[in-house]
């Protein structure tokens, strides 16, 4: 084959070898400047499909295809590009673009200015006007949180409305501790009962929802959901009867895992089926354990008094002791549990 505008003889596409095809079509028609929205809370750069957030290096080859579009007979082109910084809103950008055709690949350099225009993203708007849909509560059942509690929910929730801001948007408009709980209002009732399955299933909770009717939107009633997570009535440490037998909490999270305190048994239950669950007064001490007439015995460190020790695999020996009504346990915890 040869090309029509030169002659040479070789591959040729539209009767054009691949030097004249290039010096005829050009990829694209370079602007002297590209102009994208920035939000100056967030970082958020405003594409085609809405704001989202990403690195400024990730974020120029997507804002140039969006753009620069390609140019006949190119059906698309691929950016990759240099940035210099001139000032925080202004970058001289070094693009080359590249193009196939048939069987030609062609490419082309230019320069062109990003020009970043500082803005406020549709998310920042309504985060810095207070807006809310629903309202996550977070209570102990029949008692405060713990410092320790308050501090792991609220870093739980605010990493996992962080994960979702990009994608849809979620946030919160504000954080209260409040009633010995924390108050999370964020911005959809989605999110609010996804936030509130998901810390009773991270803190072994229970979760009950209500709505409340806001208003009117379009002829159409707006509620507003009030999700109310209750974590569990019980610490780690906490003695408590369950179906007859006496038992310690050994840990708190998805499930709580209690030990007998007879048999040693671990076990792992959800929050709701605990219900009948009740606390059981006892002190919690480091003391001597002796050996008794086939049995261990527990010291009382205060009053000297001797009980027999109800835990199978008791030795002698120092051991932390669980002393109640019912009998001496020994723990297989620490003598002091920091709540803080």
């Amino acid at each position: 084959m040869f090309c029509v505008e030169c002659g040479t003889e070789g591959p040729t596409v539209d009767g054009l070898c691949a030097r004249c095809f290039t010096k005829r079509h050009r990829i694209v028609e370079p602007p002297p400047h590209v102009d994208v929205s920035r939000c100056a809370h967030c970082g958020s750069f405003r594409f085609a499909s809405g704001w989202s957030r990403f690195d400024l290096d990730i974020a120029i080859p997507r804002l140039l295809v969006e753009r620069i579009p390609p140019q006949r007979p190119f059906g698309r082109v691929t950016f990759t590009h240099v940035a210099r910084e001139e000032d925080p809103n202004n970058f001289l950008l070094t693009v080359k673009a590249t193009g196939r055709h048939e069987a030609f690949e062609v490419v082309q350099d230019f320069h062109a200015r990003l020009r970043l225009k500082p803005s406020v993203c549709d998310t920042c708007t309504k985060e810095r006007s207070a807006y809310f849909q629903g309202i996550l509560q977070v209570r102990g059942a029949g008692r405060d949180l713990t410092p320790r509690e308050i501090r792991a929910v609220r870093t739980f929730v605010v990493a996992r409305i962080d994960r979702g801001r990009d994608a849809r948007g979620d946030f919160t408009s504000r954080i209260e501790e409040i009633h010995g709980g924390l108050d999370f209002y964020v911005s959809t009732n989605a999110l609010v009962k996804a936030l509130a399955r998901e810390v009773a299933e991270a803190f072994a909770g229970t979760v009950s929802s209500s709505p409340k009717l806001y208003g009117q939107r379009g002829g159409a009633e707006v509620y507003r959901v009030t999700s109310l997570v209750r974590l569990s009535p019980f610490q780690v440490g906490d003695v408590v009867r369950h179906k007859g037998a006496v038992h310690e909490v050994a840990k708190l999270g998805g499930f709580v895992t209690l030990r007998d305190l007879v048999t040693g048994e671990q076990r792992r239950f959800k929050a709701r089926d605990l219900r009948t669950a009740r606390l059981v007064d006892a002190e919690r001490f480091e003391t001597e354990l002796r050996a008794g007439d086939g049995e261990v015995v527990a010291v009382h460190p205060e009053s000297g008094a001797e009980r027999p020790v109800a835990t199978r695999a008791a030795t002698p020996g120092r051991g932390i002791v669980l002393w109640t009504s019912e009998g001496a346990y020994v723990s297989a915890l620490p003598a002091v549990l920091s709540k803080d």
